[in-house]
């Protein structure tokens, strides 16, 4: 019976022991599937942070390309329109340093003839060379579609280098081939690019045709001009539909993440690989570290079931403390031994130790509770811990993680991780005690928001500015101050309207802020602003909103380019087309586009409207006696006496010659109240063209012939007017010169 009583007490002393080495096993276990989850996580997340790096650069490249090409398009075009009105005497490396072309990305600019050769460039000395062989000559004089083609990387046969060419069909008037506008990018431009996207040691960008040849690359191998003899075509068609694939390289045989990203109104795309040795290299080292960790916690749990067995019997009257412990170290081991709080649920008291209290900037002595912590919470962080801490009360789930924002004591926002689970409950299973930690991560975050603004302002020649979402200035680049004239000190701190010119109305800034609250985030146009000198100047200007994870504004990045030039080429070629250019009146190509308007409009108004033709007689006379110097200063002369004869709406234009029209809109309903409303206007006019003029020294008298026709009829062509004013007009002449004379339907035309 005494060897029975001491069987059973043995067992009984070893039953805690055996209690505690099962919950060591158990723990290893719980620490091997916990290691192998994590891993899984971070496999996943290294994953799909590299798809997202990817998809930035790709954007970025995507986005390079199209104003490269875009530059490079506009400067071509420039040139094709220089050269079909200078023709031989056209001075390319003038205009580049008038600055009317930018060749700042651009290798060479120039003309190849209608017989292949070479004969302008705004490279000085540059030798005519016959490019008649070459494909980029060959397409454009086959075909006439005024199409841009972008060549494969050729050597050039002067300077030896490899270039990318862009070429357009330069065609006459008349529509014969007259040549090829060429624009030349030199082949590793991008590529040099490409390289500062630092993707990996293994990285491949490119830039491929439509075709699947390669324009520019970047490989393991380093940058080339020289095309690579491999077809992309496989990869353009896998990444068509814009998606991430992985795939292996046909020029290499490496295996990369792939994004293909089209580049719009080009025949071209970027094609960016992501080496997978590559983003996976760190993970391997992180991988290791958790199962270091994990072979740490299980010769912990290991030691304590050794210690436990040893000391089973004070494990009673330790056993909150023991708790309080475990759970300390295993947080210490998750969340690296940050600040410590803990939570007396029963007894409504909140503990926080000297690390904590210093994040938070709180004394020592001053008294916590949960109250404290809910009235220092960021407002928008409130609903989320009422429906985190809920469930880790409740035992539906078993840690406590919590990214949110408490305010410090002097007035800023601090961003902390809360990490935490419940400890202790009681026999219902009601939480008793809550214990965890706090990371403070503000500088993690800052890092984060500062990676999202480089993002998307990547530093680049173009004028940029950064302001915070109260469109504050934070800074801006050495282009900005080249444009703006104010420096960087100057800028920062001030609003973004800094070069606000006033030529805007309201309505025109709360467009622009409507497109920027928007789903793109985004807003480009033209716009004037005010340099720092007083210039105001034509602003090409693109702003895009920087957004946080929740979707709220933080930052705008604003991208400015002066296109004053460029518009006033525009304007003077639109002047070319479309007016007179000794006076500066409409020609009798605009002055038929108003009168087609002006005939729909009176047609759907129901009005009257009337033209004068005017032709000044004896012209002819001072250009033979005094020169023709003479007779183009009356001319103009002329041309200034007639717009204040007649309204606003009303057009007057010259034909050509001593030949000149006047449109008289709106003159009512009434066609007798508009015959004399035109008749009245022409002879106004007769009288103030009678008044001396005084060219060079002499007086000159001039009388004029007037003739009129009325615009009433819908069914009456443009043209038809014209003769039948023109009718009129030979009928005053005929009747001695220096009158008016209204055209009747029944007056013939003269043969």
């Amino acid at each position: 019976m005494l060897e029975r009583k001491a069987s059973d007490g043995q067992r009984r002393h070893h039953k805690p022991v055996m209690l505690a080495w099962a919950l060591a096993l158990c723990t290893i276990l719980g620490i091997v599937a916990l290691t192998a989850h994590v891993t899984r996580v971070q496999t996943l997340q290294n994953e799909q942070a590299a798809r997202r790096d990817l998809v930035n650069l790709s954007a970025l490249a995507q986005e390079h390309a199209l104003r490269t090409l875009r530059a490079a398009d506009q400067a071509l075009q420039l040139v094709r329109a220089l050269y079909l009105r200078e023709g031989s005497a056209l001075d390319l490396t003038q205009w580049v340093h008038s600055g009317a072309i930018d060749v700042g990305v651009l290798h060479q600019v120039g003309i190849i003839d209608a017989q292949g050769i070479y004969r302008f460039s705004n490279l000085p000395q540059t030798p005519a060379v016959d490019l008649s062989d070459r494909e980029h000559f060959q397409v454009h004089r086959q075909g006439r579609n005024d199409v841009l083609y972008i060549s494969a990387p050729v050597l050039g046969r002067v300077s030896k280098q490899w270039t990318i060419q862009l070429t357009r069909r330069i065609e006459r008037p008349a529509g014969q081939f007259a040549g090829v506008a060429v624009v030349s990018l030199d082949a590793e431009y991008f590529s040099r690019f490409y390289a500062g996207l630092h993707l990996g040691r293994q990285a491949a960008v490119s830039l491929v045709g439509n075709d699947g040849v390669e324009r520019s690359r970047l490989s393991p191998e380093g940058t080339s001009g020289a095309p690579v003899k491999a077809n992309l075509l496989p990869l353009l068609q896998q990444g068509l539909d814009g998606l991430v694939f992985t795939a292996a390289s046909p020029v290499d045989q490496v295996q990369r993440m792939y994004q293909v990203r089209p580049v719009s109104g080009f025949p071209l795309a970027v094609v960016l690989g992501y080496a997978v040795d590559d983003y996976r290299a760190p993970l391997r080292d992180i991988v290791f570290m958790d199962w270091f960790m994990a072979a740490v916690g299980i010769a912990l749990a290991l030691a304590l079931a050794a210690l436990f067995g040893w000391h089973w019997r004070r494990e009673q009257s330790q056993r909150h403390a023991l708790l309080a412990s475990q759970s300390s170290a295993r947080l210490a081991l998750e969340c690296g031994g940050q600040g410590v709080w803990e939570w007396d649920i029963a007894g409504a008291t909140f503990r926080a130790d000297a690390r904590l209290r210093s994040i938070l900037g709180l004394d020592a002595q001053e008294t916590l509770t949960a109250a404290t912590f809910e009235r220092l919470l960021h407002p928008d962080d409130v609903q989320v811990a009422q429906r985190l801490l809920p469930a880790v009360l409740k035992g539906e789930q078993d840690r406590l993680y919590f990214e949110h924002r408490v305010r410090h004591r002097d007035g800023h926002w601090v961003w902390l991780v809360a990490r935490g689970q419940v400890i202790e409950r009681d026999a219902q299973g009601r939480a008793l005690w809550l214990m965890g930690t706090d990371t403070d991560v503000t500088q993690q975050r800052q890092m984060q928001q500062d990676v999202r603004i480089a993002a998307v302002a990547f530093e680049s020649s173009a004028a940029m500015m950064i302001s915070d979402a109260n469109q504050i200035i934070l800074s801006v680049n050495h282009a900005f101050e080249t444009l703006s004239g104010y420096r960087v000190a100057e800028a920062v701190g001030q609003h973004s309207n800094l070069m606000k010119s006033g030529r805007h109305a309201a309505a025109f800034y709360q467009a622009m802020m409507a497109g920027l609250a928007g789903p793109q985030g985004h807003w480009e146009g033209e716009i004037w602003n005010r340099r720092k000198d007083g210039e105001v100047f034509l602003d090409w200007l693109s702003i895009s909103a920087v957004r946080d994870e929740a979707g709220v504004t933080t930052h705008y990045v604003s991208v400015h380019a002066d296109i004053t030039l460029r518009k006033r080429s525009e304007e003077e070629v639109r002047k070319l087309a479309f007016f007179d250019p000794l006076t500066g009146l409409p020609n009798r190509r605009l002055l038929l586009d108003r009168l087609q308007q002006m005939r729909a409009s009176l047609a759907r108004q129901r009005q009257i409207g009337a033209l004068l033709f005017l032709d000044l007689d004896h012209f002819k006379t001072l250009n033979d006696t005094h020169g023709h110097a003479l007779g183009d200063e009356l001319l103009i002369q002329v041309a200034t006496r007639l717009p204040p004869c007649v309204r606003e709406g009303d057009t007057v234009a010259r034909l050509g010659g001593d030949e000149f029209v006047v449109a008289l809109a709106q003159l009512g309903t009434d066609p007798q109240r508009a015959e004399m409303d035109a008749l009245n206007v022409a002879h106004k006019i007769r009288n103030v063209l009678a008044q001396p003029y005084a060219l060079d020294g002499k007086t000159w008298q001039l009388s004029v012939s007037i003739g009129v026709a009325l615009i009433n009829q819908a069914d009456v062509s443009i043209d038809e007017v014209l003769r039948q004013a023109d009718v009129a007009m030979y009928r005053t002449k005929s009747a001695g010169r220096d009158g008016v004379k209204l055209y009747h339907p029944q007056e013939l035309l003269p043969q």
